[in-house]
């Protein structure tokens, strides 16, 4: 969808957490990647990442708030924040992508959907009490465009992108974490939080998801 990136453009991954995400945008684009996470550790590992890819020349670690980034504003050929917004709220975060954003310039962001129109009560308390802000796509749609950004296109993650990359490995680390952790109380009550998102995914995943979104900043 962003047939006009430049062919080495300047790109920043907001809220870039711990994987391997800002290498993959360095390798993808060709461009220069600046990895921003309020986590010190994460930024610390998203370098590490780049080097072991032979990458570390084109990634910048910034440990900072994405709600004062301190770059100077439309210095971004791309802004890329990928389930990371909801941690500002999802139009506070959109005003922040716009801010950076080179005139032309694409932000590509995710959040979290319903993809039904009457979640069942189970899973919608649930998410109310996780992250009350959930929306359906069109509302998410609506306040894309009400930030002042043209929308490219938007796709539904699929749900292996949720059960093979996210849930499957969360699972089998908790399993040691059991034993590890049997006799620790605050230990057990994270597993028991990933053990009931979990299984109210496996009940509940397809009425919600992750919406992908990709924009632009108008040029003018």
């Amino acid at each position: 969808m962003m047939t006009d990136l430049p062919a080495q453009p300047r790109v920043l991954d907001l809220g870039c957490g711990p994987g391997g995400g800002s290498a993959n945008l360095a390798d993808l684009t060709g461009g220069h990647v600046t990895a921003l996470d309020l986590h010190a550790p994460f930024v610390m590992q998203q370098a590490a990442a780049a080097r072991a890819v032979g990458l570390s020349r084109r990634l910048d670690p910034v440990c900072a708030d994405m709600r004062a980034a301190p770059f100077t504003p439309a210095s971004f050929d791309l802004v890329w924040s990928e389930g990371a917004l909801y941690s500002v709220g999802f139009a506070e975060g959109l005003k922040v992508c716009l801010r950076l954003a080179t005139p032309g310039g694409y932000v590509a962001v995710s959040e979290a959907v319903w993809e039904v129109t009457h979640p069942p009560d189970e899973v919608h308390r649930w998410w109310t009490a996780q992250y009350a802000d959930i929306a359906s796509i069109d509302e998410k749609t609506a306040i894309v465009s009400a930030a002042g950004l043209d929308i490219v296109g938007h796709f539904t993650l699929p749900r292996e992108a949720w059960w093979d990359h996210l849930y499957v490995p969360i699972r089998e680390r908790l399993d040691a974490f059991r034993h590890a952790w049997a006799g620790d109380p605050i230990g057990l009550d994270v597993i028991a939080e990933f053990d009931s998102e979990i299984g109210m995914f496996e009940r509940w995943g397809h009425t919600y998801g992750y919406e992908f979104f990709v924009a632009r900043r108008p040029p003018r």
